[in-house]
């Protein structure tokens, strides 16, 4: 949920759970870090890229519910000084992450999915799913999902392409870091920021490609 907190100032200069800068959160020295990313690497290969996508409450979910949900949500530390006002938030972001999706009341999810999979076929890489809210799985079980079936390599991918909104800034990115210090010898990457340059290529091709469509 956008709580309209700032960028995290060290977002873009730390992509890896494992440089030095967070040495400290996990206890160990860099020395000793690069240890067991080297014994992973010899170790095993199997890399899974986690696609970290936002999520969308489905069309047949009570809409009142969501607004509350996201007034609980936008209210912050208040509410989590509140027993039953935070039970009440847990209570219905829970509701609405397992509601039952189908492909008729959660299109962004089947999308989701059919990116999943056809960049899994691009990248010859085994590609999950999990969601910065309102649906299930979320980051943090997705990443704890593959690491758990093998992975020993894991890249978290965010849909959302620009930068300066506090799901990539900071809600994803504590995410990793998190996933970082629960699985300290699994190489974890967040792979963020997009490149200026990528973005620009990729949002001229889809203008030229409408140009085109043109009459001259």
């Amino acid at each position: 949920m956008d709580s309209g907190q700032g960028t995290d100032e060290r977002i873009g200069a730390v992509s890896s759970c494992h440089s030095s800068d967070d040495e400290n959160k996990y206890g160990k020295s860099s020395e000793a870090i690069e240890s067991e990313e080297m014994a992973v690497n010899l170790s095993s290969d199997k890399t899974v890229v986690v696609l970290a996508a936002h999520g969308a409450p489905p069309s047949d979910y009570p809409p009142m519910r969501v607004g509350l949900l996201m007034m609980l949500e936008f209210a912050g530390k208040r509410v989590q000084s509140v027993g039953v006002l935070r039970a009440w938030r847990d209570k219905l972001a829970n509701e609405v992450r397992t509601w039952h999706r189908t492909a008729d009341n959660d299109a962004y999810k089947v999308a989701v999915d059919n990116l999943a999979a056809d960049l899994s076929s691009r990248l010859g890489l085994p590609v999950s799913v999990g969601y910065n809210e309102f649906c299930a799985p979320t980051i943090d079980d997705a990443i704890d999902e593959v690491i758990a079936q093998g992975a020993r390599s894991v890249i978290v991918l965010p849909t959302m392409l620009v930068r300066g909104n506090s799901h990539t800034e900071s809600e994803i990115h504590s995410a990793v870091l998190e996933a970082c210090k629960r699985h300290p010898t699994i190489s974890i990457d967040y792979a963020w920021p997009f490149e200026q340059e990528r973005l620009v290529s990729l949002f001229a091709d889809q203008v030229t490609a409408h140009l085109d469509r043109i009459p001259s």
